[in-house]
């Protein structure tokens, strides 16, 4: 038993980890500390004494006798120690021993002061390597990609796992959509729950997490109860939201003028008015979403209230939260809009639901459990609850959605509509029918997972865990009889409900034998088989023509229901063996067989080598001893992993569907996909290579990592031959693709004192993406909008590189404005620039003055080397006919071709450089006095006040160039009519009791 303490301040350090050294032996302390460890063996042993940010110690301990031994421990600050422990599929290892790079968020000691609303803006810019791609809508999520983009067919979406168990983490969790981007479940957890984030980056570490992890892994820590006094704490977090376009939206413009020879009125563009067919009167420009009493533009506000409670005895430990989250979402229905349906629908107020379109609702709770249940076995319970409700308004890519309304039409103050209902400035209906389309999506949530561990002795270690993550979905969209926008039959009342139950199961089973063969060299040998389970089954009914006030499907005249399920099971076994070698060099080989339901009948399994090595070389004697180097590092692997196929790609399976036969409808079936045997999944090969290096006392902390990820038996969509079923395509493993690229992390001590401390953390990561073949005879895949194809796969080139038709414009006659004799286009489409960014890096300093109670925090993060599609000008000049580039002769050159351009269906103008870099962050932190906090009962009082989103500077020339048109890797690189990343405000207490 003892205490551990900070060396500096004296303070008592939570969470440290006291291991006895060469076993599996370990407890964790407490909030003041204390710890105590039941040593099975007596006589000497070594205590190994670890916390993220700490310089690891080991004491000599004599175990013996009946009286318990007391030993204090006191732990250095380090930014990076090579000790600090890291979870992985065979326990908990020291990242020394690991041959791979493995990014750590310390989210326990951070939280409190980020300005995060959700888990995917807590691994923004935390990483490197970790591209995150936010949206601006409350509840819809965002997309991750580690390490780039390794599948054409598949998902690119890392693996979660939360207390050992498989969790779902889909980024477009929804069945009914209202444009754009989708829930994530990702963003179902609760931060504030959350010890830790490891994030497994690529195959060569994930080998032992199987088929599924070649895109990464985050593995998720939830926090424990510690021995000792019960420990509460509670916080309260209220906020404002705001769009920062508000006022600058892109003006629409429209050029009034008449027929040359009917002299009747028309829109005169640039290449209609130098062809002679019109003459200009005037040229008008605006937007609606710039005009505040118009505008459905708001303040959005949120709030956060939780609840915090741990503690135990030596024997049982627990940790309990509970928080609510309310978020109300930037839109609210124009004053104007309000009048006019409260008069028209002869009522005195408006469903809050129609008024307010957009918000979030958010219940968590969690209850973890440890206990000693025999003297050499522990139990670790964890149980969480997600109870959310998400208001989506119709948007975004959204022919009826409120940016395409707002922004799809040519410039017009006097338009009304068909009713003659004022139109000003907009495209077809009115804000007030738009959002009077109801669309919510309520979520219920458990996982849970069990954990046994059992240490018949100190040299073998044997673990269980079982879990299962459950949700039920159910989604409502509804627009009542004669409500919503003036289109029939949806003004007749439509009302489409979808029930979704997705379900995950995770069984995994494994042993470890640690034993010191010699005094130089040390041995662990793990072993385990995992099994996981996949479920989904969805239900969706449409109803149309609903009686005034219905609000079911049942009340409908037409009815329409459908049933679809999905199952998948992954079996897997693995072998580890690692080699220590005089506790500084680690050799690691593993094996990994998996099957799957997933796999074609005649490709039964697959096989995932490992092999590594990490030397702590600066340890060695013939190492040169140097003042200014601490450590140093060196590590390489190679190692591999795969990419499940889609559920039903390798069966041949049959669509039913009714004939008609004399007599009437009839049930019947046709062949809906050929499937394919030979089946397997993707195999991700990566060779990782790199150094970890502490300079200068522990003030310079340097990680250098290069990759080089090879993805064969790439699925792709090959042609078949015509044939009376119908069926074009099947998928083959044909294609490969590769991704390389260097990382970076960096920090730097500027200043350690007493009452003043300053640092740097800088992480960065480039990326080289490259389809490498694509199977014989398969032409390059082509993807885009529509028929509009801004991108596509072909050999030699990046995964969903932007392509298209180049052009030169030359103004002949000098006279400013361009005719189209005066562009000349390319015959073919052209490789223009890749869509996902190679290179990308944050910069996040900290400052703490005062004793250190003030703290001051801040992120900017920086991506550049990709082109993004500006689809919303593209449509304004094509579709809209509202572009500056096409109405206005004054619009510069570069403009006034990429218009005509567009409208002759070649969009290479409206690719724009889409590099920014963007002030992410800004946290003050201040520890109250702590007179003040007594007089409140408190041990301690935190007051933070927070920014986030707060500048971006962009040559695009878009809404936001980080914001996308969906969660998918197909135009995920796009800005159509997408919501601006919102900037955020909180002002939050922390209490401590």
């Amino acid at each position: 038993m003892g205490r551990v303490t900070d060396a500096g301040t004296g303070l008592p350090i939570q969470q440290a980890r006291v291991l006895v050294q060469g076993t599996q032996v370990g407890t964790l302390t407490a909030e003041n500390g204390r710890y105590s460890l039941r040593v099975p063996t007596s006589g000497p042993v070594v205590l190994e004494v670890s916390r993220i940010g700490y310089e690891v110690k080991r004491v000599n301990v004599t175990v013996g006798g009946a009286a318990p031994i007391t030993q204090d421990v006191t732990l250095t600050q380090a930014a990076f120690s090579l000790s600090a422990v890291v979870t992985t599929v065979t326990g908990q290892q020291r990242k020394v021993e690991l041959a791979n790079a493995t990014a750590t968020v310390n989210v326990s000691e951070k939280i409190a002061e980020l300005p995060v609303s959700n888990l995917s803006q807590v691994l923004q810019g935390r990483a490197a390597g970790v591209n995150v791609v936010s949206s601006g809508e409350p509840g819809v999520g965002a997309r991750i990609r580690i390490r780039g983009q390794s599948s054409i067919s598949l998902s690119n979406e890392p693996v979660v796992i939360i207390d050992g168990v498989r969790v779902a983490s889909s980024s477009g969790s929804t069945a009914l959509g209202v444009g754009g981007q989708g829930p994530s479940r990702l963003d179902d957890i609760n931060p504030e729950e959350i010890e830790s984030i490891e994030i497994v980056k690529g195959p060569s570490a994930a080998t032992l997490y199987g088929t599924e992890a070649a895109a990464g892994v985050i593995n998720i820590t939830t926090k424990r109860g510690k021995s000792g006094r019960t420990s509460w704490s509670f916080y309260s977090e209220n906020g404002l939201t705001q769009d920062p376009r508000k006022g600058d939206y892109p003006l629409l413009y429209n050029a009034w003028g008449r027929n040359a020879t009917t002299r009747n009125p028309q829109r005169c563009d640039i290449v209609l008015r130098l062809a002679g067919t019109c003459t200009v009167d005037s040229i008008t420009s605006g937007n609606i979403l710039n005009i505040d009493s118009l505008s459905p533009i708001d303040i959005g506000q949120r709030g956060q209230f939780g609840a915090q409670v741990s503690g135990g005895s030596d024997r049982v430990q627990y940790f309990v939260s509970g928080e609510m989250e309310r978020e109300d979402g930037i839109y609210k229905m124009p004053a104007g809009e309000i009048a006019r349906l409260k008069a028209e629908r002869g009522v005195s107020s408006l469903p809050r639901e129609q008024v307010r379109p957009q918000g979030l609702s958010r219940n968590n709770l969690r209850l973890n459990l440890n206990a000693q249940v025999a003297p050499k076995a522990n139990l670790a319970l964890s149980s969480g609850y997600v109870n959310s409700d998400i208001a989506r308004v119709q948007n975004n890519d959204n022919a009826n959605g409120l940016m395409v309304q707002a922004m799809g039409g040519a410039w017009n103050p006097s338009n009304r509509d068909g009713r003659g209902v004022p139109l000003p400035g907009m495209f077809s209906f009115p804000f007030g029918d738009v959002f009077s389309r109801v669309t919510n999506q309520e979520l219920n949530r458990f996982i849970n997972s069990a954990t046994l561990r059992y240490d018949p002795t100190d040299w073998l270690n044997v673990r269980a865990t079982v879990g299962y993550d459950y949700s039920m979905r159910d989604e409502l969209q509804i627009n009542r009889f004669d409500e919503g926008i003036f289109q029939f039959p949806g003004r007749n009342g439509q009302l489409n409900s979808a029930r979704s139950r997705i379900s995950q199961g995770t069984v995994d089973l494994g042993s470890t034998i640690t034993k010191s063969l010699t005094s130089w060299l040390g041995t662990k040998t793990s072993v385990g088989m995992q099994f996981i389970r996949n479920d989904f089954e969805g239900t969706t009914a449409t109803g149309e023509n609903l009686p005034p006030g219905a609000i079911t499907v049942t009340a409908a005249s037409i009815r329409n229901a459908t049933q679809t399920f999905d199952y998948a099971r992954t079996l897997g076994f693995y072998l580890e063996e690692q080699l220590s070698i005089r506790d500084r060099l680690f050799l690691t080989a593993a094996l990994r067989r998996d099957a799957a339901s997933a796999f074609g009948s005649d490709a039964r399994s697959i096989y995932y080598p490992k092999f590594g090595a990490s030397w702590l070389i600066s340890d060695e004697s013939f190492m040169p001893r140097a003042d200014w180097l601490q450590s140093l590092r060196l590590r390489a692997t190679y190692g591999a992993s795969g990419q499940l196929p889609g559920l039903t790609d390798a069966i041949r399976f049959y669509q039913p569907f009714p004939a008609t036969l004399t007599g009437g409808d009839v049930p019947s079936v046709t062949l809906a996909a050929l499937g394919n045997s030979n089946l397997k999944p993707e195999f991700g090969a990566e060779v990782e290579t790199g150094f970890d290096a502490t300079l200068f006392n522990g003030k310079s902390n340097l990680v250098v990592t290069y990759y080089n990820k090879n993805t064969r038996d790439a699925l792709v969509s090959r042609d078949l031959a015509p044939s009376l079923a119908g069926i074009t395509s099947r998928f083959e493993n044909i294609g490969n693709v590769r991704n390389s690229g260097f990382e970076l992390e960096f920090t730097q001590r500027l200043i350690e004192r007493k009452n003043i401390f300053a640092e740097v953390l800088l992480n960065g990561s480039t990326n080289r993406n490259e389809l490498l073949t694509l199977g014989e005879g398969v032409r390059p895949l082509l993807t885009g909008a529509g028929s509009r194809i801004t991108m596509r796969q072909q050999v030699g080139y990046p995964l969903y590189g932007m392509w298209g038709r180049t052009y030169t414009y030359n103004d002949a006659n000098n006279d400013g404005a361009l005719a189209l004799n005066e562009i000349t286009f390319s015959d073919s489409a052209q490789y223009i620039a890749p869509s996902f960014p190679t290179l990308e890096f944050a910069v996040a300093p900290t400052i703490e003055l005062f004793d250190r109670k003030l703290r001051m925090t801040a992120q900017i993060d920086h991506k550049s080397g990709m082109r993004k599609f500006n689809n919303t000008l593209r449509h304004m000049c094509q579709g809209g006919n509202s572009c500056r580039g096409r109405l206005d002769p004054s619009a510069p050159l570069e403009m006034q071709a990429a218009g005509i351009a567009a409208n002759a269906g070649i969009f290479t103008g409206m690719y724009e450089d889409g590099s920014f870099t963007r002030l992410r962050e800004v946290a003050l932190s201040y520890q109250m006095p702590q007179s003040w906090a007594r007089a409140l009962k408190a041990q301690r009082w935190n007051l933070i006040f927070t920014g986030r989103n707060l500048a971006v500077w962009t040559p695009f020339t878009g809404l936001d160039p980080e914001t996308t048109q969906s969660n998918t890797d197909n135009r995920g690189n796009e800005e159509f009519f997408s919501t601006p990343l919102m900037r955020t405000w909180t002002l939050r207490m922390n209490f401590n009791y």
